[in-house]
């Protein structure tokens, strides 16, 4: 009966250590998101402002191309 209890027991500690293991993975795994989720925020944030700047480089490029071309042309 108490080797029994013994092994329930240790069963019962091993059982405590891999909860603890998988709670602080589970933390580092919501901080790693976290720290992700920032980051693609701010990638969007610049994505946002960068696109009417590309549009007039894009515009400006063109027309530019445009007079070069009417000229050689």
């Amino acid at each position: 009966m108490d080797e029994k209890l013994d092994r329930i027991v240790e069963s019962l500690q091993q059982l405590n250590v891999n909860v603890e293991s998988l709670r602080v993975s589970l933390s580092a795994l919501i901080e790693i998101t976290d720290d992700h989720e920032k980051r693609i925020r701010l990638i969007e944030r610049w994505q946002h402002n960068l696109t009417p700047v590309l549009a007039v480089l894009t515009f400006m490029l063109g027309a530019i191309f445009t007079q070069v071309l009417g000229r050689v042309l």
